[in-house]
Order: C-alpha cells, then sequence, then structure tokens
C-alpha cells in the first residue's frame, strides 16, 4: 500500500506525523474504524453509489469528505452520505458559526453555532388567556 507520513513526531507525548494512506485493504482496521488523527486513507471509486456504500457500511458518521468534478454527484453524495458533517471538494468544515457533530455512534447532537446553544438554553412558552 502506499503511504505519506506516520511517522512519530518527536520524543515525548503522543504526537503523530500527518499521515495519508492509499490502496488501503476494506477489511484493515483503518477502514472499519473510525480513526482518531492526523490520518486519512484514500480510497478512489469509479462510480458514486460505490462510495456512498462504502462510505455507509459502518456505524460511525463524524464527518465525511468527497472530491468531484460534478455538481450533479456532489448534491447527491451530499443527500446520501449518513455523517453529520460533509465536505464536499473541501477540507474546511469547521467554522465557529456552523455546527459539529456526528451520527450513529460517532456521537448525538452538535456543538458550535445556533445547534450547539440550544442545548444550553432554558425555552418557555407561556400561553395566556387575554383577560380583557
Amino acid at each position: 500500500r502506499g503511504e505519506s507520513g506516520g511517522r512519530r513526531r518527536g520524543d515525548a507525548g503522543f504526537f503523530w506525523e500527518p499521515t495519508v494512506l492509499s490502496r488501503t485493504p476494506q477489511e484493515s482496521e483503518m477502514m472499519t474504524h473510525e480513526p482518531f488523527g492526523p490520518i486519512a486513507a484514500i480510497a478512489p471509486f469509479v462510480r458514486a453509489e460505490d462510495a456512498v456504500r462504502e462510505a455507509n457500511r459502518l456505524p460511525y458518521g463524524l464527518v465525511a469528505y468527497a472530491f468531484t468534478r460534478s455538481p450533479e454527484v456532489a448534491a447527491r453524495l451530499g443527500s446520501a452520505l449518513e455523517a453529520g458533517v460533509i465536505g464536499l471538494n473541501t477540507f474546511a468544515v469547521v467554522v465557529p458559526e456552523t455546527p459539529f457533530g456526528g451520527v450513529k455512534d460517532s456521537g448525538y447532537g452538535a456543538e458550535g453555532g445556533t445547534e450547539g446553544v440550544s442545548a444550553f438554553l432554558v425555552s418557555k412558552y407561556i400561553a395566556h388567556a387575554d383577560q380583557a
């Protein structure tokens, strides 16, 4: 398989170089668990349906990324991918004014944006009959 990075940085702590893997077997741990850290597995597909099936086959759904030249394919991927955040033709997906959170086993709810603030609010509805 092809690799870039993947070495420890320094001799203290748990710092790891950003790592890119290609041609990673579908049954490998990288492709069957939710990795946290500076690592990306590249999996090219010919058909968008195959990419969606692969992305959605696991019980995780934090962030998904897809790159395509077709606006139609991008729209289909955005609708079909089961993830809390989706980057289409970009890695820049997290900004303070937008919600961040996963679906399935990757989380419940969101933080950031107005969606994240709502968990800290006390909503109240008061209905009052006219006293006139």
